[in-house]
């Protein structure tokens, strides 16, 4: 964990032995969820920065996990044995599990924690009662191989804006765009290794962020709004204010 005020490290988490493919922190900001090459979660209590419970259930790698808005409690995943899996994370144990014909390669929770958005590797994006949400939970930004990113109303389907930029190119399945908190910007990283902003009113680039020297997987934003946090391929972790 990092200092995102001095950018010192904090802590080191420790006990997952394969690779971290996702991670999300509560909102109460107690506990740490990874998902995991190893086919687990493993979640972090932040304070003691021992793991509280390894997550077990998943047939293979788990690629993608969030965290209820609503409850600390509930934790959704996805991993490449095509299922989600839904969490009471303070018991311990998988409450309910879907399978689908797709791998899930990013997801996330509503803002009412009662609808989880999925996108899947086949090109759909399926809800079941990101992917990145506006804070009323009614428009969901994907992005997608085809290095368009688009915000969908999750009540009528409909795509409402599209954001492309020439030299934008969406750096792998797994890549995780953003939508800041104001609802006014949306972040994008690309396999340059720049990160793309975008105005949502104006659909149009409003800033090209450069420093990584590999392609930037992904991206998220501060709830405060600042900073913005960006990470490549080589494990370089950027933050931007």
């Amino acid at each position: 964990m990092w200092d995102t005020s001095t950018g010192s490290l904090i802590q080191n988490l420790s006990g997952c032995l394969g690779s971290v493919l996702d991670l999300s922190i509560t909102h109460d900001n107690r506990f740490i969820i990874a998902a995991s090459s190893l086919n687990n979660l493993f979640v972090w209590d932040v304070d003691s920065g021992r793991v509280r419970h390894t997550l077990t259930g998943h047939k293979d790698k788990v690629c993608a996990v969030d965290v209820s808005k609503v409850s600390s409690r509930h934790v959704v995943s996805a991993a490449y044995d095509r299922t989600i899996k839904v969490w009471d994370l303070q018991k311990g144990y998988c409450t309910n599990t879907i399978v689908f014909h797709s791998i899930c390669n990013a997801l996330c929770f509503s803002t009412d924690g009662l609808t989880v958005c999925l996108g899947h590797v086949d090109g759909n994006l399926r809800l079941f009662t990101s992917i990145s949400l506006f804070r009323n939970g009614n428009v969901v930004l994907t992005s997608g191989r085809d290095n368009l990113h688009n915000l969908f109303d999750i009540q009528s389907l409909d795509v409402c804006s599209t954001f492309k930029a020439t030299g934008n190119r969406v750096a792998s399945n797994w890549s995780r765009s953003c939508i800041s908190p104001d609802d006014n910007y949306i972040a994008a990283g690309s396999t340059d290794g720049s990160v793309y902003i975008w105005s949502i009113s104006k659909a149009d680039i409003v800033s090209t962020l450069k420093e990584h020297t590999a392609p930037v997987l992904c991206c998220t934003w501060s709830g405060l709004g600042k900073p913005l946090a960006s990470a490549d391929k080589n494990g370089i972790v950027c933050t931007w204010t």
